[in-house]
């Protein structure tokens, strides 16, 4: 949303102000001011955005952001200043002009990305801005920069109803040995149809290799044919080369955890959308002859991360579009009918074999730069609660259940609320869920989850389905999980991957050399993939020091650009810490492995 990225930018502004000194601070403030105020392009701002030129901000990953007193204020500052001038006559388009003469000026983007995102986004600012009655700083700056602490007022503060009683009583795990069955897990493919091999790789756009940006300046910054570690995305041959590796591998079931659309991100349309996805979806229902679970990523609707309320005035801004959609494809590669939840919100429940049972939840909706949070946060879609329900009579039937979902919610961008109630869920159906897979971070990584009343209990596991895309320094992979028959508990994964610079140095004749990077029981000397045998990974890590080595390789499926720069003690420690979180703003575990780990001593 615009003004919430102009937000976002001034935070910036603030955080390297802080680290020259106040007059440089006010400066910058007075030039932003005076922009809006006398609608001209003043020569305060012009030596302000000379002096603090913001490359690619809203790129960077916002946790090596560090917190600032000033942050918080200048969100509600600027806000306030461009509700005020709107309020008081300044035009949609003065603002929509401003701001993108603010993104340019900064060096935030070129000037196409900068107003292509802008234009995209600019509708649902103003609805929202109309319709949201007396809407405060506080609520746009406490929801979509959670991060950095900002106060919420009254806001965000909401529950569900969970079904009483405790977690039931479950068959244990039994020799499993000679009765298993697998499930192929994908993840994240962001098909670019634009690719160019031996285009430019450092093109200063969001995703790189794109035939209009022309060929490769020299040849170190020519895109590899498999597509390229520097921001690139996948061609449509890396997406059937790895759906083609991954049938070399038996499986009854896919699990699809989001994101099919490129991160070119300016020119989204929804005919585009929906050509793409059907493409991808058309390929899986011709390629497999087994059961394919989907789930939305943040990219799949126009603009990407938006999941308005299903009570818009404004037919223009629904995704209706990507519901029925969904209904009808996801219904014909599940095998069952989907359509009743998929067109309410973009969730569904199915049993594919007695006992056991799969739910599909649209995590985007807790997903911080889902805009419509700040217009209705309560729940969206009453997703949470059918879940809750749902897993009730799941429990009730003696079933057991695997999630999907694409966002973690232990994620920075997750939610604070949401991700406090489904952690409520997980721990109340600790047993009936016995398996949790995610995606959207590309990167190979799992969370565990405690009981925030007995925190040195763990109750749940998520596992990341890393990314077929190398966006960014990581090689394509996949993951195969073996799982027990009869109480549907995860067993054991391998993740498979191929490295993209030998790939990329072949001729293209030459499909690319995968390999099996590792096994998860292997690899961490545990017996299965339930949540006390995880939690028992921590505390290895703690102690032996080169686990988290081992860890950081997986992490990036040995991409050479991802691992290139090792990992240092601070860095080992960050990973443990974000094993331990599941739930935004909850480090009782990343403190207590953290202190572990300095109490062990370097290994």
């Amino acid at each position: 949303m615009i003004l919430l990225r102009l937000s976002v930018l001034v935070f910036f502004i603030g955080l390297v102000s802080s680290k020259s000194n106040k007059d440089d601070f006010e400066l910058v403030k007075n030039g932003i001011v005076d922009l809006f105020k006398t609608k001209t392009k003043s020569d305060s701002f012009t030596k302000a955005a000379q002096s603090y030129q913001l490359p690619h901000v809203f790129r960077e990953h916002m946790e090596k952001v560090y917190d600032n007193d000033q942050i918080c204020t200048l969100c509600n500052i600027v806000f306030d200043l461009v509700i005020d001038e709107y309020n008081h006559g300044m035009t949609k388009e003065a603002i929509v002009d401003t701001i993108e003469y603010l993104c340019l000026s900064l060096g935030i983007e070129t000037e196409r990305v900068c107003n292509g995102a802008i234009s995209i986004n600019a509708d649902i600012a103003f609805y929202i801005v109309e319709n949201y009655p007396d809407i405060q700083a506080e609520r746009v700056c406490g929801s979509v920069l959670q991060n950095f602490g900002c106060p919420t007022g009254d806001d965000f503060d909401w529950s569900i109803v969970i079904p009483p009683g405790n977690a039931a009583a479950r068959p244990q795990l039994d020799d499993p040995s000679d009765d298993s069955f697998g499930i192929l897990q994908l993840s994240d493919i962001h098909y670019d149809p634009y690719y160019k091999v031996n285009g430019e790789a450092n093109c200063g756009e969001p995703v790189c290799c794109q035939e209009d940006q022309g060929e490769a300046s020299s040849p170190e910054t020519a895109c590899g044919y498999w597509s390229d570690y520097r921001l690139a995305d996948a061609p449509w041959y890396l997406v059937e080369e790895t759906v083609r590796q991954s049938q070399t591998h038996d499986f009854d079931y896919v699990y699809y955890t989001g994101d099919i659309i490129s991160h070119r991100v300016w020119q989204t349309t929804v005919d585009n959308n929906t050509e793409t996805i059907s493409k991808l979806y058309t390929f899986f229902k011709n390629s497999f002859d087994v059961p394919v679970f989907p789930i939305f990523g943040n990219h799949e609707p126009h603009p990407l991360n938006v999941w308005p309320d299903d009570q818009l005035k404004d037919d223009s801004l629904s995704v209706k579009w990507l519901f029925e959609l969904a209904a009808k494809q996801w219904s014909d590669l599940i095998g069952q009918d989907v359509s009743e939840t998929a067109l309410k919100g973009g969730y569904y429940s199915v049993s594919p074999r007695p006992g056991f049972r799969v739910i599909g939840i649209n995590g985007n909706l807790c997903y911080t730069d889902n805009w419509w949070l700040i217009f209705d946060d309560v729940d969206p879609f009453q997703q949470l609660q059918w879940l809750a329900d749902t897993l009730k009579e799941a429990e009730d039937a003696g079933e057991s259940v695997h999630i999907l979902s694409h966002v973690p919610t232990g994620d920075i961008s997750c939610l604070k609320v949401w991700s406090r109630e489904y952690h409520r869920i997980v721990e109340r159906f600790a047993t009936t869920i016995t398996g949790q897979f995610n995606g959207h971070t590309h990167r190979d990584e799992f969370h565990v989850y405690y009981n925030n009343s007995a925190p040195e209990q763990a109750v749940g596991v998520a596992f990341n389905g890393a990314s077929v895309t190398p966006y960014d320094s990581a090689n394509p992979s996949y993951k195969v999980y073996s799982v027990d028959q009869s109480t549907y508990t995860l067993l054991d994964y391998e993740e498979w991957t191929f490295n993209l610079t030998l790939a990329n140095s072949r001729p293209v004749t030459e499909t690319p050399e995968w390999y099996k990077l590792y096994s998860f029981v292997e690899a961490y000397g545990v017996n299965n993939l339930q949540a006390g045998e995880v939690d028992k990974v921590l505390y290895k890590m703690a102690e032996d020091h080169s686990l988290l080595d081992h860890y950081f390789r997986f992490y990036f499926r040995n991409g050479d650009a991802g691992i290139g720069a090792g990992c240092d003690e601070e860095c080992r420690k960050a990973y443990l810490c974000d094993i331990a979180k599941a739930q935004f703003g909850e480090t009782t575990q990343c403190n207590f492995f953290t202190e572990l780990y300095d109490q062990s001593g370097a290994k």
